[in-house]
């Protein structure tokens, strides 16, 4: 059962499936303290006990913004202790989302800017809606993506792209987040939930294991050599071997049946 949040909505689907929804469409669902604390604990939560969970989607209340970034209304007069007090608390949710063991799809439902947008890379991969925008602006206000966007972006769309989006604070369309790789696809607003929740089930149909220690050996992989890479690759693969997953999977394949797979 999960806990009610002030600034989230969680539904749970199909029971493999968390739908959690940034519900502040008043204020562009920006990121508050309040906010940042219901983030840490869900994502804290599933790290702690996944339970059934195979897949989560990650979205915005409304049409106007998945997330604005930082609320601004809040900062205004904000103490620098108070300051840094927020800032940590949004470092640990976003650090710990992004190691979590369950696969993120993050569903832009309209803009996202600053954390909304580093909330997006944080996630595993990403669908957008055709008329969203996005754009990292913290340079025009004196200071620079601070929880992890200049990390996850570098990795994505390459240093010299990163280095214009940051540099410049310029916002760009959906169309250029998806040819660059910010964006795994591009839909219309009627498509673009159906498309991610469809997504989301082909995953939570898959071998829970499996998943995660692919998404465990994609994501470290990544900070290691190639040499080290393939060695942890290996080491992630040969964990699945003695599982009833793995002979369920392969039993199913011959019986031309779907599997029922139980994470264990």
């Amino acid at each position: 059962m999960w806990i009610s949040y002030s600034t989230l909505r969680v539904e749970r689907r199909d029971n493999a499936m968390l739908v959690v929804t940034l519900n502040r469409p008043d204020d562009g669902n920006a990121l508050n303290t309040q906010m940042c604390i219901d983030l840490l604990d869900l994502w804290t939560g599933l790290v702690r006990d996944t339970g059934a969970v195979r897949c989560v989607v990650l979205t915005g209340a409304g049409e106007r913004a998945f997330c604005a970034g930082g609320d601004m209304k809040q900062r205004k007069g904000m103490t620098k202790e108070a300051w840094r007090h927020q800032h940590e608390i949004a470092e640990q949710a976003f650090w710990t989302m992004m190691e979590g063991p369950v696969p993120i799809v993050a569903v832009a439902n309209g803009d996202a800017y600053g954390g909304g947008l580093e909330m997006m890379l944080a996630a595993d991969f990403a669908y957008g809606v055709d008329s969203a925008r996005f754009g990292f602006p913290e340079v025009m206000i004196g200071i620079i993506p601070g929880v992890g966007g200049t990390t996850t972006l570098r990795r994505i769309v390459g240093e010299r792209r990163a280095n214009e989006i940051v540099f410049t604070g310029a916002a760009f369309g959906a169309a250029e987040a998806l040819s660059w790789g910010i964006l795994n696809r591009v839909c219309s607003a009627a498509e673009l939930m159906p498309a991610a929740i469809t997504t989301a089930e082909l995953i939570g149909a898959d071998a829970p294991l499996a998943v995660r220690q692919a998404k465990k050996a994609i994501h470290e992989g990544l900070q290691m050599d190639v040499r080290a890479a393939l060695r942890f690759e290996v080491e992630a693969y040969n964990r699945l071997v003695d599982t009833d997953d793995r002979l369920e999977g392969v039993l199913a394949w011959n019986e031309r049946r779907k599997p029922l797979f139980t994470g264990h």
